[in-house]
């Protein structure tokens, strides 16, 4: 049987580099997540074993909800939608 001693150095050297690495991959998975148009919090479904690789090819292959509001603007501005602050009822 090995020894059932304290972690060596080797494993807080580990602990210590993987910290940050997993901290700013967050971060930049939060921002991307944003930018798409969707909650920062939709990051949690990428630690959720079989649902994250659903949820990839969801947020891939999907409308994000940006594309969705630029589209719309677009079509205001290019005379495909009415403007809907011109059809208020009085």
């Amino acid at each position: 049987m090995q020894n059932q001693g304290p972690p060596d150095a080797l494993f807080w050297v580990m602990i210590v580099i993987m910290i940050p690495i997993y901290a700013v991959t967050i971060w930049a998975m939060v921002r991307i997540i944003q930018k798409a148009g969707y909650s920062g919090w939709n990051f949690l479904w990428y630690l959720v074993p079989i649902v994250n690789i659903v949820m990839f090819f969801i947020f891939a292959f999907g409308e994000w909800p940006v594309t969705r509001r630029i589209k719309e603007l677009e079509g205001r501005v290019f005379g495909d939608l009415p403007d809907p602050r011109l059809n208020r009822p009085l």
